[in-house]
């Protein structure tokens, strides 16, 4: 998986994560976060920011932790309210993230359930209380790099109580403009068959080592998807495999033993496609299906089953 994030303010320091610490958020060393952690057992607070806290001039999203209380000081918001009927999906407002300057620095605009560590070693703390397998993120956004070179991401995180990582997805915006809201979703990998104790979420308005200035991502209404088929909503009851490539738009290649029964279900458990494997390798062609979520299913000849997941675009 990728474990590189941004450093936010007072230099670029790159920081590679684990399945163990998942930490990678950089933040600015100059300022302390102090926002509290979020509790409870949903795991998307306020998922369609339509509840905000005013705080002097600006307003915070209720759930969700930010660099705005270290940034208005200095006339800067990094997170911020929008209210224009063109900038939000459903109800009355949205959350828009926003890459800024700050005295010459950059700072990518973010937002977490978890709490965002300013001191060494950076990262983040915390999050929710959560002890649920969902199968999938999902939510709508809108983006406009300032270069070419940039883009933004949703993330989401499940835990263990020894802080390992249980579940993991991360999924990065295009790097040209999405002018209108446009529904993403992302298949949650898991690692691990023990239950999570612990999640949080992380938006981000840059990715990568080069956030530009004026970057901006807009997101609303958030969701996490529980798959209604309990069989295709198990990775516990078999291995995890890879699809490549992932998003797809064409045609996916599934490595297996030859003689395996390779199957494709869409979401409600539909099959939509089946092929015998030939070789390790086979090619099966996607681009007649719909976009969304699929699950590949591989029965090997032992009658072991292998589950995988892929985005259609």
């Amino acid at each position: 998986m990728d474990g590189r994030y941004l450093v936010l303010l007072y230099g670029f320091i790159p920081l590679f994560e684990t399945r163990s610490s998942m930490k990678g958020i950089l933040v600015f060393a100059l300022f302390i976060i102090t926002a509290g952690n979020c509790v409870g057992q949903n795991a998307t607070p306020n998922p369609g920011f339509e509840n905000w806290t005013q705080v002097g001039n600006y307003f915070n999203p209720d759930g969700w932790n930010n660099l705005n209380s270290q940034t208005a000081i200095l006339g800067v918001l990094t997170c911020s309210r929008v209210t224009a009927a063109s900038d939000v999906h459903t109800g009355s407002y949205a959350v828009r993230l926003t890459t800024r300057s700050v005295f010459g620095i950059t700072a990518n605009g973010i937002t977490s359930t978890a709490t965002l560590i300013t001191t060494p070693p950076y990262g983040v703390t915390g999050g929710i209380p959560y002890a649920l397998r969902p199968d999938s993120i999902t939510g709508w956004y809108k983006y406009t790099p300032a270069s070419p070179s940039d883009s933004g991401f949703f993330q989401f995180v499940l835990q263990g109580s020894a802080g390992d990582t249980i579940g993991y997805v991360k999924l990065c915006t295009p790097n040209t403009t999405v002018s209108t809201y446009t529904r993403f979703s992302a298949p949650i990998t898991y690692f691990s068959t023990a239950t999570p104790t612990n999640s949080y979420w992380i938006l981000s308005s840059s990715d990568g080592a080069n956030p530009v200035v004026n970057s901006a991502l807009f997101v609303d209404d958030l969701a996490l998807v529980f798959n209604p088929t309990s069989s295709l909503n198990t990775p516990e009851s078999s291995d995890v495999f890879s699809v490549h490539p992932n998003p797809v738009t064409n045609s996916i290649t599934v490595q297996s033993q030859p003689s395996s029964l390779i199957c494709v279900f869409d979401y409600a458990g539909k099959l939509v496609a089946n092929t015998g494997a030939q070789s390790e390798q086979t090619e099966l062609d996607v681009s007649g299906l719909s976009s969304g979520l699929y699950v590949v299913s591989i029965t090997e000849a032992n009658g072991v089953i292998k589950k995988g997941r892929f985005v259609k675009q």
